[in-house]
């Protein structure tokens, strides 16, 4: 089973995100992050593909650029606080539920096409009549992974509006108060 276009449905989703939750600055750092690996990873996705053992090095190579980018993300914040934006972003910094998860997906993607790898390249010099895990496992493990990404990417929504609602009422609160 193939599905040409799911590559392209965590930027998407990605940047619905970033456009809806666009006024918190921790949740748009964190997407900004995630669409810049994603930028990378489907620039040399078509040269990645040219290279049958190599490729799962690449994938490996991409999620751990996603790791670093997104774990991270308080350390180049730090770096560039000359910036006003990334000033903010290191002051209201803090790491969320999303995020590790995001952060176990890519060490789960890490792992499987390590695996992969090494059975590919075993396969190739022939010590494999068959690489099992890479048909019938990592296909659809990353498959999975890329849709759990997604509805992780896509829940910074609601934990955004959940945040907004709740600045209302204590902005409410605070007038009854006053």
């Amino acid at each position: 089973m193939t599905i040409p276009h799911l590559d392209w449905l965590g930027p998407i989703v990605c940047l619905f995100t970033l456009a809806v939750t666009w006024k918190d600055i921790n949740i748009r750092y964190l997407l900004l992050c995630c669409l810049l690996s994603s930028v990378i990873g489907l620039s040399t996705l078509s040269w990645a593909m040219t290279k049958p053992i190599l490729f799962y090095l690449w994938s490996m190579s991409m999620s751990g650029l996603f790791f670093i980018f997104v774990f991270g993300r308080r350390y180049w914040a730090y770096k560039f606080q000359k910036i006003s934006f990334f000033t903010k972003a290191y002051e209201q910094h803090r790491y969320t539920l999303q995020e590790a998860t995001l952060l176990i997906v890519s060490l789960i993607c890490i792992f499987s096409n390590f695996i992969t790898f090494i059975e590919v390249y075993l396969y190739w010099i022939d010590w494999l009549d068959n690489a099992y895990y890479k048909l019938y496992v990592r296909d659809f493990l990353q498959k999975f992974m890329i849709v759990i990404s997604t509805l992780v990417c896509f829940s910074l929504v609601f934990k955004s509006n959940r945040k907004y609602i709740k600045n209302i009422k204590s902005e409410e609160e605070d007038k009854e108060w006053n």
